[in-house]
């Protein structure tokens, strides 16, 4: 804990943490920006760690649950065929397996899903990996909000609490999942980092959903219903995020299993 003079109250500090990029430009073709990053963080935070993790590294880690076919759901029966022709070809190239693997995919909806478990596993792999205990990311509420809409109309309801929650410390052993941002929207993000002048460090990436319409997957449409509706309604973010914080895990739920495609 420590205290400024101008503080009333203590804080608590990081001492130490490791800065986790999961390049993502083998999978939509462009070029990595991992070196550009590394030079960044070292130039403005030089005591923390940063590491740089390729998406198709996924194949060459334990994370084999991964691999496993689906036993069902609207959105997972989209990508359970494609995951056993991968496995049964056996392609000896990560990227191959990769690219492989997405192209097989039809439905935009699960090709998001699916990429972002891919970097959860990988970011709960290097996390063990560097002997951290907690993860924290980078979602704020208009993320959360949005991520509640959608991942209800998707049938995840039930998992939301983890999925969603500021703390979660039951899907993964031994590790907890933070949201300390979760307060902040999105646009009061933007202006911070303006008036910080540090909007330098903020690299636009590419995903599924760049210059794609509104009705391209169902995270797209629902990114666009908070948005507008944010527009006449500012308290709508603010509302559903309140609604999120209240949400809690499911006593009878059973942590022995998990899903095969969102491990949770």
């Amino acid at each position: 804990m420590h205290t400024e003079p101008n503080q009333k109250k203590k804080v608590q500090l990081i001492t130490s943490a490791s800065i986790c990029h999961i390049d993502e430009s083998s999978l939509f073709g462009n070029k990595s920006i991992s070196d550009t990053l590394g030079k960044l963080y070292k130039e403005n935070y030089p005591d923390f760690t940063y590491s740089s993790v390729q998406l198709e590294e996924i194949f060459n880690t334990d994370n084999a649950i991964l691999l496993k076919s689906t036993l069902g759901g609207i959105e997972n029966t989209e990508y359970e065929h494609p995951v056993e022709i991968v496995k049964e070809k056996k392609i000896e190239s990560a990227l191959v397996q990769l690219k492989t693997l997405f192209n097989s995919i039809k439905k935009t909806t699960a090709k998001e899903d699916l990429l972002w478990n891919m970097k959860m596993a990988l970011l709960v792999d290097t996390a063990r990996r560097e002997g951290c205990s907690y993860i924290f990311m980078a979602d704020c509420a208009t993320r959360q909000a949005i991520k509640m809409i959608a991942l209800t109309s998707k049938g995840r309801g039930y998992s939301l609490p983890l999925d969603i929650g500021v703390e979660n410390d039951i899907s993964f052993p031994g590790i907890c999942v933070m949201r300390p941002m979760k307060d902040m929207l999105a646009k009061e993000i933007g202006f911070y980092n303006h008036f910080a002048d540090i909007s330098n460090l903020v690299i636009p990436t590419t995903n599924f959903n760049t210059m794609a319409p509104t009705k391209n997957s169902i995270d797209r449409l629902t990114e666009e219903f908070i948005v507008t509706l944010e527009k006449d309604f500012p308290a709508t973010v603010s509302t559903v995020c309140r609604t999120v914080t209240k949400l809690t895990p499911s006593a009878d739920m059973n942590n022995a299993r998990s899903c095969a495609i969102c491990m949770m």
